[in-house]
């Protein structure tokens, strides 16, 4: 039928043949087999061109909707074939472990449906929020009380990393005086960064910055490697590091889920949202700081 169309609106059974990608032979074949079956010719052999008959022509109508209908059906197969995607922003502050489970946790779960990951510091994906770019967010929140599609997963304080071999690795804490002089290695994109700086100066303390980078994990295997301490929040794990309390610096951040009213992947979000809340974040090992824990009755975070 694709072939006797292609005939009928080129007027050539070459430039039909060429159209559906077949052999001249094989597409004559075909229509003689077409009109051998419906019993009627179809195409009228002329010199110059070819022609529909009177048979012809009304069975060309039927064909094109019959393809149509046809690519229609085909389409609309290979639509649902695709899996339902649900666009996730991760603070780039995150550990990628925690981030690796969720997603694991949640595909496991939902096999149809797949995640579309994208980072961010906690104003890009504020903005990709609001430009709907992306469905949810685990970032950092600051009064989820009185923010509408939010929710507090937990919170943590900032600690003193160094190496299992620096000469603070066996103390209980340390005081922000104690990096007096010490080489540190600067986390650029933390969310205390000025915070921090500003305190720092303003109590005379000197540092000896030795990296700067926004990298996590390049942090953590730098102090592992003995190049230098680093402030970070707690729930950053590494088998060649100590975490130590800081008794001065009573930073802390809440970590928390934002997302967009979305009706199209209503259940996706509410499974992720799900996982999100009942996965362990607590740091594990060590405790540096008062632990916090997520509360099912009242979906906020206590001491």
């Amino acid at each position: 039928m694709r072939q006797f169309v292609a005939v009928a609106e080129t007027g050539s059974f070459t430039k039909g043949a060429a159209r559906v990608a077949v052999s001249q032979p094989s597409l004559s074949a075909a229509i003689a087999k077409l009109e051998e079956e419906l019993g009627t010719r179809l195409l009228d052999r002329k010199r110059t061109a070819v022609v529909p008959t009177f048979a012809g022509g009304k069975f060309l109508e039927r064909a094109r909707t019959i393809l149509q209908t046809c690519n229609e059906a085909k389409a609309e197969l290979r639509s649902l074939k695709q899996p339902e995607i649900l666009r996730m922003g991760v603070l780039n502050t995150l550990p990628t472990v925690h981030i690796g489970r969720i997603v694991e946790a949640f595909t496991t779960a939902c096999p149809e449906a797949s995640v579309q990951l994208t980072d961010g510091n906690r104003e890009t994906l504020e903005e990709r929020l609001s430009q709907g770019k992306i469905d949810l967010a685990i970032t950092t929140v600051t009064d989820p009380d009185n923010c509408p599609n939010s929710l507090s997963l937990f919170s943590e304080h900032y600690v003193l990393v160094v190496g299992r071999k620096h000469r603070f690795a066996d103390l209980p804490n340390v005081t922000l005086a104690d990096l007096d002089s010490e080489a540190l290695i600067s986390r650029t994109h933390c969310e205390t960064y000025r915070q921090t700086t500003e305190l720092m100066v303003s109590r005379g303390i000197k540092t000896r910055v030795v990296y700067r980078t926004d990298q996590d994990d390049r942090v953590l295997g730098l102090v592992a490697a003995g190049l230098g301490i680093a402030l970070m929040p707690s729930v950053f794990e590494s088998s060649g590091i100590v975490k130590l309390p800081v008794r001065d610096f009573l930073a802390q951040r809440t970590i928390g889920l934002k997302w967009r009213d979305n009706d199209g992947c209503f259940t996706l979000l509410n499974a992720m949202l799900s996982f999100a809340k009942s996965h362990d974040w607590k740091p594990r090992g060590r405790s540096v700081a008062p632990q916090f824990k997520f509360s099912r009755k009242t979906d906020r975070v206590k001491r």
